[in-house]
């Protein structure tokens, strides 16, 4: 029974060969095309997580609380609390006028005469879906924060949230955007192989129906084309593996010294699993009124 199956699978696969071709044409494109949409994924998640460790909130004391304070302690133990990667990181006056001392000494010389530098609670590396709880933590304690008109536009914590979250919006229409371009994608790869099984389906349809006539069973009728498609997809697979690692090598050598582009194994086996189900599924919807 198999050795019947596979030689009716070779034999298709012969008849016609410029469908095969086209077929596995067709598949390996479609291959090499979600390796590149999961390669800009995997960029473009990383360019939204180098931008977002770059965001941080500054929240400048008044003179009157301290690290010791209670109020302070409660509020870092807060975020703390949160289930998030945030680091908080306390800073006094002497640890802000030592970090300007570094960069700008001459500053410094002024400065230390009479350190007008508030005490500073920095939150960094705040996870997108965080900085609305943290806002909601913050906002309930706006009291501790220094309320000197003659700070600079950006000290003030309202004024650094909108900035913040003017980019947050951004980069979550961003990343919801990929999402709905990869569903796309996939809905259109579906829609694509359910075509070209269809036009193989049709061309041989009477042949279908002749071997049902004369009592063939449809594990048969129906093994030879699941088996046809498994060798297009290995086809298909193993070149774009060539295509696509030959794109990565020429990404890595052109742009190596900024980024360096990898790629999952676990998205290849995935991917090969994936076509032969979506071609399984096609072929048993395609071909349903053949075998009745």
């Amino acid at each position: 029974m198999l050795s019947r199956i596979a030689k009716y699978s070779v034999k298709n696969i012969l008849r016609n060969t410029f469908l095969s071709i086209s077929s596995v044409f067709v598949l390996t494109l479609l291959m090499v095309f979600i390796n590149i949409l999961v390669l800009l994924e995997g960029v473009s998640y990383k360019l939204i997580d180098w931008i977002n460790s770059k965001l941080t909130i500054s929240l400048y004391l008044d003179d009157k609380y301290s690290k010791t304070s209670l109020e302070v302690t409660d509020l870092i133990s807060d975020v703390e609390k949160l289930e998030t990667w945030a680091k908080v990181e306390y800073k006094t006056k002497e640890d802000i006028l030592d970090e300007i001392r570094l960069k700008e000494p001459n500053l410094v010389k002024i400065l230390e005469r009479s350190n007008p530098l508030p005490d500073t609670i920095v939150l960094s590396d705040i996870w997108l879906a965080d900085y609305h709880e943290i806002n909601k933590i913050i906002e309930s304690r706006l009291y501790l924060l220094s309320n000197d008109e003659s700070q600079d536009y950006f000290a003030n914590y309202t004024t650094q949230y909108k900035k913040i979250e003017d980019v947050t919006v951004v980069l979550d229409i961003l990343k919801m955007g990929l999402n709905v371009i990869i569903i796309i994608f996939l809905v259109s790869i579906a829609t694509i192989i359910y075509s070209v099984i269809w036009n193989f389906i049709y061309y041989y349809k009477d042949e279908i129906y002749i071997t049902k006539l004369v009592g063939w069973s449809n594990s048969f009728i129906y093994g030879p084309f699941v088996l046809q498609w498994i060798i297009y997809s290995f086809i298909a697979f193993m070149l774009n593996l060539f295509l696509f690692s030959i794109l990565l090598n020429n990404l890595n050598g052109m742009f190596g010294h900024l980024y360096s582009f990898s790629f999952p194994n676990y998205i290849l086996i995935i991917e090969m699993i994936m076509f032969v189900w979506i071609w399984w599924l096609s072929w048993f919807f395609s071909s349903r009124r053949y075998l009745r």
